[in-house]
């Protein structure tokens, strides 16, 4: 075989052996460590919201920010590759990406992804059996492939908690749509609803 080929055979042998199906295993290390740190997992994200809904009240009262119509949580890839899970909360007005009053705030999504970066740092520690054919940039892609299962658990999280965000001080004060929608995704890329009124959450796309 040619040696790109070799690398390919490298590369699919160590996501089958050191790879696949592992992030399964994780499901019970995050549920533990939600059961036990529940309330202030839980209030970490409360808190969070209610700083943004708040932001963007101030912002309103100085008339630089019109009603809400977009609250977006974003998958920040870049935090992914530092070992962070950092998701970006914006609060966009009728002016959707084209508002020019940013109003964000930095929600850590690390209980649900501890065990991603930890079992990747491992990997690192065993890609030396593979007479560098496998490499630290290979492993980076196999994060942020791996990321987005824990993204997507990272949803369903966030999901739960919408009834109690949407009772929060901030949301209540802050001015907003009828038709106000919180959407999850990448940053300005395909996103999930998590709650959108009026009307059952479905997946859509938003363009600038």
């Amino acid at each position: 075989m040619s040696g790109q080929m070799d690398k390919q055979a490298a590369v699919h042998d160590f996501w089958l052996t050191h790879v696949k199906d592992r992030w399964q295993h994780d499901l019970i290390e995050i549920d533990q460590r939600y059961r036990e740190q529940k309330g202030s997992i839980e209030s970490g994200l409360f808190d969070t919201f209610h700083a943004l809904c708040a932001q963007a009240a101030r912002q309103q009262e100085q008339g630089e920010k019109g009603e809400i119509c977009t609250i977006y949580f974003s998958f920040l890839r870049t935090s992914i590759l530092e070992n962070r899970a950092a998701y970006r909360l914006d609060a966009y007005d009728e002016n959707w990406f084209l508002d020019r009053t940013e109003c964000s705030v930095v929600w850590e999504a690390d209980f649900i992804f501890a065990p991603l970066f930890r079992r990747m740092a491992e990997l690192e520690t065993v890609k030396s059996s593979y007479a560098r054919k496998i490499t630290s940039m290979d492993i980076e892609r196999i994060k942020l492939m791996e990321a987005i299962k824990y993204h997507l658990l990272t949803v369903e999280f966030v999901k739960s908690m919408v009834p109690v965000l949407l009772e929060c001080q901030g949301y209540c004060q802050m001015a907003k749509s009828p038709e106000i929608c919180l959407l999850a995704g990448e940053f300005r890329d395909q996103a999930e609803v998590l709650y959108a009124h009026p009307g059952p959450a479905e997946k859509q796309t938003k363009g600038a």
